[in-house]
């Protein structure tokens, strides 16, 4: 009897064994691009991609649970383009006018509220779904092109921080998720070759296409341009440095660089010496011994990275040149060092976008392989080519999964707003769109900084005339937005200190102050960035104390 017993075991294991190669083949047929349903896979992406960006812009300005100042650092500066100014040129900026053009766009489409925000982003996602698309067109098989697509837009409007839980909704440092997504088009063009014959029009448009997405990031923020010049110039020396997409490379920056530059006035002195300050400031705060512990405390994930590469080396060289295999390996740890150094120079928590990118490129690449084997020789590699998929998967998901989640999540909270009772809400009808609930930070979000707002608004509107141009001499100016008053000349785009400037680092007197007629001074910061420590005798010198609340002391200039 117990022997008996003992048979049903194997054949269970086998049952599923059997069921699991079931599904699989049933996923292939889902995975594997038949030529026959062309354009019902190209409705399908813009469906999903559409989907994405108009979830997006519906939930606009989501309710935010964290850093409620970053939404009023992109209102002022979309507000600044919006009424002629220019960063750089007409006020201090650690950053160029990428974001705050994006910014400016979507207030336009949203009759300036603060949905603005949302829409720019949606705007901005569609414009990088459909460019990645199109790249990848020749470079990607149907499957992980779509899939690759969907994950840079998502990856641009996702409302929360970058490494934060999907349900900390806010659109602080927004700015990052630009920049990732202009490096994974620079990394798919650069690393993932084109599928037909050197010199053919594939590498002459791929080269402008990374160009252009390089000098995106340079008028962006300038620690992603350095990165995209790395990604760059390891594409140049090991992978592709035909005629024409040397040209295309050059053609592209050039054209978007000019174009920028015109929009800036050519004031090239005013633009490197912001980046020069920022850079300064930043560098105060940064050491190599900060690199190194990141390094180590994200080693386990190089690992993740470096087995994928390899097992995918395994694969590519049986069928292409022994040296390939360590051009594989290399390019995974340059994505490692790519996410590393991007999370190192930035304020964003544990994400590694260039590693979901990454492993869409390694799982591409066994794809074609595998599609081009015979029926039997794919069918004895079905188990590996199974495990290579899932180890690929094993990368992409946590980003592509969470920045999906987010965004439901925000359009989730947008349409069904939780515990509106105890919200306090802004009283300036512009903002009256924005929710920020009481979280971890509370001086710059929830009740603390709405009633510190609506205060300060409210003490304008009694004491001063439409016609005075404020500054704020906190980290973000929120009233020139909320009252929609013109922004007044100088200042700064967001000033936080060991960021984007520092005691030795930081705009002159005369340039902080411009020509603002009120200096708003809050008696409890948002964010205690060492403004009035820094201005205080300036501020005596050009102004007087005209008015006071339990919030803010305003200064009228003498």
């Amino acid at each position: 009897m117990d022997e008996l017993s003992s048979v049903p075991a194997p054949l269970a294991g086998s049952e599923r064994a059997s069921m699991a190669l079931r599904m699989f083949e049933f996923f292939l047929s889902i995975w594997h691009d038949p030529n026959e349903r062309v354009v019902q896979r190209r409705v399908f992406f813009l469906g999903c991609l559409l989907t994405i960006c108009g979830m997006a812009a519906f939930t606009g300005a989501v309710p935010t649970r964290e850093y409620g100042h970053d939404i009023f650092t992109m209102l002022d500066n979309g507000w600044r383009i919006i009424s002629g100014q220019r960063p750089h040129v007409d006020y201090t900026s650690a950053w160029g006018p990428v974001t705050f053009l994006i910014t400016a766009l979507g207030l336009k489409l949203s009759h300036y509220t603060v949905d603005g925000i949302g829409y720019g982003s949606a705007v901005f996602g569609l414009l990088i779904g459909l460019w990645s698309y199109g790249v990848s067109r020749g470079r990607m098989e149907s499957s992980p092109r779509i899939l690759l697509s969907l994950l840079l837009a998502a990856l641009v409007v996702a409302p929360f921080p970058l490494g934060s839980s999907p349900l900390i909704s806010s659109h602080a440092m927004v700015y990052n998720r630009y920049g990732y997504a202009l490096l994974g088009l620079i990394m798919l063009e650069a690393f993932q070759p084109f599928g037909v014959a050197r010199g053919k029009p594939g590498s002459w448009l791929g080269g402008i296409s990374s160009g252009a997405a390089a000098a995106l990031c340079l008028f962006l923020k300038a620690s992603f341009f350095l990165i995209s010049l790395l990604l760059l110039g390891a594409s140049v020396l090991l992978w592709s440095r035909t005629r024409q997409r040397l040209l295309g490379l050059a053609f592209g920056f050039v054209s978007v660089t000019l174009v920028f530059l015109a929009y800036l006035g050519f004031d090239i002195q005013a633009v490197i010496g912001d980046l020069r300050m920022a850079a300064g400031a930043k560098s105060q705060s940064l050491s190599a011994y900060g690199l190194i512990a990141l390094a180590v405390f994200n080693s386990l994930h190089l690992l993740g990275v470096l087995l994928l590469a390899l097992a995918g080396s395994l694969a590519v060289g049986a069928v292409s040149p022994r040296w390939l295999d360590f051009r594989l390996l290399f390019l995974g740890a340059l994505t490692f060092t790519v996410d590393l150094l991007a999370r190192f120079t930035s304020c964003q928590g544990d994400a590694t976008p260039m590693a979901a990118v990454f492993a869409l490129m390694v799982m591409n690449t066994i794809t074609a392989r595998q599609i081009k084997l015979p029926d039997a020789a794919a069918c004895a590699t079905r188990p590996y080519y199974a495990a290579m998929l899932s180890l690929g998967g094993l990368l992409l998901l946590p980003q592509l999964t969470s920045d999906l989640g987010g965004i439901a999540y925000g359009v989730w909270k947008k349409a069904r707003p939780y515990n509106l009772a105890q919200v306090t809400r802004f009283t300036e009808p512009r903002l009256a769109p924005l929710l920020l609930y009481d979280g971890a930070t509370p001086s710059s979000n929830g009740t603390i900084y709405t009633t510190y707002v609506n205060d300060g608004a409210a003490l304008l509107r009694r004491v001063s005339g439409p016609g005075e141009t404020v500054i704020t001499m906190d980290m973000t100016n929120p009233f020139s937005y909320a009252l929609g008053r013109k922004p007044a000349l100088g200042g700064i785009a967001a000033a936080a200190y060991g960021n984007t400037l520092s005691d030795t680092h930081r705009p002159s007197d005369v340039a902080y102050f411009g020509n603002a007629d009120i200096a708003m001074v809050p008696k409890h910061p948002a964010l205690d960035d060492g403004l009035y420590v820094s201005y205080e005798a300036a501020l005596n010198k050009r102004f007087r104390l005209a008015a006071e609340t339990g919030w803010w002391r305003l200064y009228r200039r003498k």
